[in-house]
C-alpha cells in the first residue's frame, strides 16, 4: 500500500519557509503569466470559486497571491471532502478552525437549518473573511471569531504572524524566515463557542489546521464530543509542528483513537484506517521520520 503523498510538506510553505525570496520570485512569475502585471492595484481581491461563491483576498500578500493563480482552491482534498461532506452528511453545526482566507468555509452552500461557525487568530485576514462572508447565501448563519481557538478561555496565546504568507502564522513556533510580528490573542475554546447549543442530537463538522495546535483544541471541545451523537472532522497532522507545540503524537493519537475511527489518505486518495496505530507504527508502517497527512475522523 503506497502513502507516499502523505508524507510530502505541503510544497507552499515548505518553499516559502526554506526559500522565501525564490517562491516569492515564483508566485511573481505566475502572477504576471496570468494577469500580465504585478500591479498591486490592477490585481483582483475576490475570486469567483468553482461553487460560484466569492472568496476575497490580500492581493498584497503571498497566499492570496497563489490563491488568485489557483483560482482560489490551494488545498483539493480538502475542498473535495468539505463540500462532499455538507451534501451527504448534513451537517446541522459546522466549525471551521483556522479560517485563513475561507477557501473551506465559503466553498459550498449550507443547509438552512445549518449553524455555521468560523475561527480565525490572525486580525490581518478577518476582513477579507467578512467580505466574502457578506455575500454568501448563507451569511446570516455564519458567525466569524477572531481568536485563538485553544483548551483555554478567555487566556493570551502568543501568535506569530506571518504577513507575507499567512498559511505559516502559528502560535506553537516563529517560521524559520523570522519575517513575522509577534501578537497577543485572546484564546477561546469551542466548547464554549457552542455552549447554550443543544448538541446531542446534532450532526457536528469541523476542520482543524492551525500549524500544530491541533490538539489543544480538540481539548477544548472535549463536552461537545463526548455529548454530539454524530460527529466528523478533517485534521491536518503535521508531527514536525505537533511536536513545536510540546504535544505528544502518541498522547494525541490515542485522544483521537478514544473518539473516533480514524483515517488517513494514500497516495491514491483513498482512506486508510489507523485508528490502533501510534506513532512509531505509523511512521514505521510509512518510512519516514515525520508525517504530514490529512485526518479523517468519525466520531464511533
Amino acid at each position: 500500500m503506497a502513502l507516499k503523498a502523505t508524507l510530502r510538506k505541503p510544497f507552499f510553505m515548505k518553499m516559502w519557509e526554506s526559500h522565501p525570496k525564490v517562491w516569492k520570485a515564483m508566485v511573481d512569475v505566475g502572477i504576471l503569466l496570468k494577469y500580465k502585471t504585478l500591479n498591486i492595484a490592477k490585481l483582483p481581491q475576490v475570486i469567483k470559486l468553482p461553487s460560484t461563491q466569492l472568496l476575497y483576498v490580500n492581493p498584497n500578500e503571498n497566499r492570496g497571491r497563489v490563491l488568485l493563480i489557483k483560482n482560489g482552491i490551494t488545498q483539493s482534498r480538502l475542498t473535495r471532502f468539505w463540500i462532499d461532506t455538507v451534501q451527504t452528511f448534513k451537517p446541522t453545526i459546522i466549525v471551521d478552525v483556522g479560517v485563513n482566507y475561507g477557501e473551506c468555509i465559503f466553498s459550498t452552500n449550507y443547509p438552512t437549518n445549518t449553524k455555521v461557525f468560523g475561527v480565525e487568530a490572525n486580525a490581518y485576514l478577518i476582513p477579507y473573511i467578512i467580505k466574502s462572508k457578506e455575500v454568501h447565501p448563507n451569511k446570516e448563519q455564519i458567525t466569524i471569531v477572531q481568536a485563538f481557538a485553544s483548551n483555554e478561555e478567555n487566556g493570551n496565546q502568543r501568535f506569530y504572524v506571518d504577513k507575507h504568507w499567512s498559511g505559516t502564522s502559528s502560535g506553537s513556533y516563529a517560521p524559520s524566515h523570522n519575517m513575522i510580528e509577534e501578537h497577543e490573542v485572546q484564546t477561546i475554546t469551542i466548547d464554549s463557542l457552542l455552549e447554550g447549543e443543544s448538541i446531542k442530537e446534532q450532526r457536528l463538522l469541523f476542520k482543524i489546521d492551525v500549524e500544530g495546535y491541533e490538539s489543544f483544541v480538540l481539548q477544548g471541545m472535549s463536552r461537545i464530543i463526548k455529548e454530539c451523537d454524530e460527529i466528523m472532522g478533517f485534521i491536518e497532522f503535521d508531527s514536525e509542528y505537533i511536536k513545536k507545540s510540546n504535544t505528544d503524537l502518541d498522547a494525541f493519537l490515542s485522544f483521537l483513537n478514544k473518539y473516533f475511527s480514524v483515517f488517513m489518505y494514500d497516495s491514491n486518495d483513498a482512506l486508510v484506517e489507523i485508528s490502533s496505530f501510534t506513532y512509531k507504527q505509523m511512521i514505521d508502517h510509512l518510512g519516514c521520520d515525520e508525517v504530514h497527512t490529512d485526518l479523517i475522523v468519525v466520531k464511533k
